[in-house]
C-alpha cells in the first residue's frame, strides 16, 4: 500500500511539473482544441446543464467555453470548496467569482442543493486508460463524483502527456467514463453514446 502511494505521489509530482513547463502559448492552443471536441460531444448536445471547473495554473482552460455554452441556455455550475467538501454553485459570469481557499476562483451565491447535473466536466494532473484520475490529493471530486446520477456524464480533460496507464488508484477513486485531451480522446464507458 506504501508503494502504491509513492508511486502516486511520484506521478503528481511529475505531471506538475511537466503542466508548469507549458508555454502560455501552449495552454491557450491545447484548450482551444480541447474546447472544439467538447463541443462536439452528444452528452453536452444534449445536456441542460454542465459543471464545470475554474482553471488554476497550466490547467487547460476553458474559461470561454463555460460562457460559450451559457449563451446557448445551458446552466453552468462551477464548485466551491465549503467545509471539506464542493458545493455547487451557478455560474453568472466571471466578475461573479473570488479567490477561495486554494486561490481558485470560485462562484458567490448561494449553493445548489441537490441540482441535477447532466454532464461534469473534470480536471486532473494524471488519467489512466480506465478513467480514474489523480488530483491534489484531498478527495474533493472523488466525494462528490459519488454523489451523482447514475446518468450524469462524467467527462475529464487534459493535456496528453496526463493520460498514462495506470494511477494505481484506490477503492474511493471515482473513474470518468471519457477524457478529451488536445490530441484523442478515450472512451472509458460507451453508455453515453
Amino acid at each position: 500500500m506504501e508503494e502504491q502511494g509513492a508511486k502516486r505521489r511520484a506521478l503528481r509530482k511529475q505531471m506538475s511539473e511537466r503542466r508548469a513547463g507549458l508555454s502560455s502559448d501552449q495552454v491557450a492552443g491545447y484548450s482551444r482544441l480541447i474546447s472544439r471536441k467538447l463541443s462536439q460531444l452528444e452528452p453536452l448536445h444534449k445536456a441542460r446543464s454542465i459543471m464545470g471547473y475554474a482553471c488554476i495554473g497550466n490547467e487547460v482552460g476553458l474559461d470561454a467555453f463555460w460562457e460559450e455554452q451559457a449563451q446557448l441556455g445551458k446552466t453552468i455550475f462551477l464548485p466551491r470548496v465549503e467545509q471539506g467538501d464542493l458545493a455547487v454553485v451557478e455560474f453568472t459570469g466571471w466578475q461573479h467569482t473570488r479567490p477561495g481557499v486554494f486561490s481558485i476562483r470560485e462562484p458567490v451565491g448561494t449553493a445548489v442543493s441537490f441540482p441535477a447535473i447532466d454532464v461534469v466536466i473534470v480536471p486532473a494532473l494524471v488519467f489512466d486508460g480506465h478513467g480514474f484520475r489523480l488530483g491534489y490529493g484531498r478527495g474533493y471530486y472523488d466525494r462528490f463524483l459519488k454523489g451523482l446520477s447514475k446518468n450524469t456524464f462524467i467527462c475529464g480533460v487534459g493535456y496528453d502527456f496526463q493520460v498514462v496507464d495506470n494511477i494505481y488508484p484506490h477503492a474511493g477513486d471515482v473513474a470518468v467514463h471519457w477524457i478529451v485531451t488536445e490530441k484523442s480522446e478515450l472512451a472509458v464507458d460507451w453508455d453515453f453514446f
